[in-house]
């Protein structure tokens, strides 16, 4: 199996399957975002307790990727303290833009890396962790 073949596997698996897809009319923080570009549109609910994010679900629609990433954003942010979260998000933001990384706080969100290579895809894959950046910052 080639890695484009994984890749688009990876990409639809969490567009069709995320455990965190839905409204979460009990959490502590709210945040919409949209891509006016290509349509996307995200808004994120995250659960707080003792300063660690304890969930995040979002509802939205969009393309496979915007959706997907979304998706792999939740799994590697629940659980952590905000700080942990703010220097994922931020990493994720570097590994973004080709600058140095740390691939081992972003597991499987590393596998986005490929389209810096498709300059329109950025903004898909990146409205989740931006708009999760400003929830955070509240």
């Amino acid at each position: 199996m080639s890695f484009d073949d994984i890749y688009s596997d990876f990409i639809m698996h969490h567009y069709r399957n995320s455990g965190h897809r839905g409204i979460d009319k009990e959490s502590d923080l709210m945040e919409k975002g949209a891509n006016l570009s290509c349509g996307d549109e995200i808004t994120l609910f995250v659960r707080m307790k003792e300063g660690k994010i304890t969930s995040l679900a979002f509802d939205g629609h969009g393309c496979a990727i915007s959706q997907a990433s979304a998706s792999v954003m939740a799994d590697l942010l629940e659980g952590k303290t905000l700080e942990e979260a703010r220097k994922t998000l931020s990493n994720f933001s570097k590994m973004l833009r080709g600058e140095i990384f740390d691939e081992n706080l972003l597991g499987d969100a590393v596998l986005f890396e490929r389209l810096r290579e498709y300059p329109m895809r950025i903004k898909c894959v990146s409205l989740a962790w931006k708009t999760a950046e400003r929830a955070l910052m509240k």
